[in-house]
């Protein structure tokens, strides 16, 4: 009797095992048009908030103010001005409360940061109007200085009083005397051997004697360079020394270099240049060279590179040379060390 209600119970196992499969069947069939029906009714009517909402970032009132106090009022300014959408919109959707609130919320905050450059500052150097012009002058007055220019005969209109505040005030005073402290310096260091052969060449007319009160009554370099009238002022021997080169070439001197003067005047201003010169504490120089005739339809560039040529075929060794104008330093050859005065006001090729 127990073995039969074994057999039994082992049957009805077998039975509720084969079935079960179909069982499972049966009732995923009848979940499957519910299901359906749910995703219709979310396609029909979509949940909003789809898109992610733009990021917000919230300071406190205090930190805020914090925060923008470190902040240049232009840039401030700059930021209000203009804008740049960060986070795409999202699609046209029914009005929410939610979504209303957060347009409040967002429109007390600043503006998002964007960079939207006017059209002219496409345009190059020449575009740059909204520049101060002493901005734009300084600029120009570099450019000038670093040989970056083309070949220029006057200050441009603009920069007139630009030139004349510099070349009259203390910025010109320290470029003069910082030249002068770094030629010493290398002129200290320098291996003189001893032979009297080593050279220093200076120019003269604004690197040794400034003529300042010329240039004064002609617009500090705005009006065109005239000859003529410049060899009147010189006649009159008035220019006066720039203290920090005469400095320099005390210690030069004494350091025991060879002093050469190579000016662009002509040789009929001699007399008076060594009047003005001496008159001014410059003494002992071992040459003065002036333009001869046959130099006075050369650039100075290639007259003053001919004459430092003719130093070393004497057998001098050209350590250094001062001067204001970039023909005073270029050709061949050149100084071991060149070292360059500023001058705004004209330009000598």
């Amino acid at each position: 009797m127990a073995r039969r209600g074994g057999l039994v119970r082992l049957l009805v196992t077998l039975i509720l095992l084969l079935l079960a499969p179909l069982l499972a069947a049966a009732a995923a069939e009848a979940a499957a048009p519910a299901q359906n029906a749910s995703e219709e009714a979310e396609a029909e009517h979509p949940p909003p908030h789809i898109l992610p909402r733009p990021l917000i970032i919230e300071l406190p009132s205090s930190a805020a103010e914090e925060a923008l106090g470190e902040v240049p009022a232009d840039a401030v300014a700059a930021s209000l001005e203009v804008e740049l959408d960060l986070v795409p919109a999202a699609p046209a959707q029914d009005a929410s409360e939610d979504v209303a609130a957060a347009d409040a919320q967002q429109q007390h905050l600043p503006r998002p940061l964007a960079i939207d450059l006017p059209p002219s500052s496409a345009a190059g150097p020449r575009g740059g109007d909204d520049v101060p012009a002493d901005v734009r002058c300084a600029s120009w007055r570099l450019a000038a200085e670093a040989n970056n220019l083309a070949p220029w005969k006057a200050v441009p209109p603009g920069c007139a009083a630009h030139v004349r505040d510099y070349v009259t005030g203390v910025a010109y005073r320290s470029d003069l005397e910082l030249v002068a402290r770094e030629s010493a310096a290398y002129a200290r260091a320098a291996p003189l051997r001893g032979d009297g052969r080593d050279a220093w060449v200076f120019d003269v007319d604004e690197t040794l004697l400034s003529n300042l009160p010329y240039y004064a009554d002609h617009g500090y370099g705005l009006e065109l360079f005239d000859h003529q009238k410049f060899d009147r002022w010189v006649e009159r021997g008035e220019a006066r020394a720039i203290p920090s080169s005469l400095e320099l070439y005390n210690e030069v001197r004494e350091l025991g270099f060879k002093t050469f003067l190579l000016t662009g005047r002509s040789e009929g201003h001699q007399g008076v240049t060594v009047e003005n010169l001496k008159k001014q504490g410059f003494h002992d120089w071992d040459k003065l060279i002036l333009r001869a005739a046959c130099d006075r339809e050369k650039a100075a560039t290639v007259y003053k590179s001919e004459k430092r040529k003719e130093m070393e075929e004497e057998g001098y060794r050209i350590l250094g040379n001062s001067g204001d104008q970039w023909s005073d330093l270029l050709g061949s050859p050149m100084s071991v060390r060149s070292f360059k005065l500023p001058n705004p006001m004209y330009y000598i090729p």
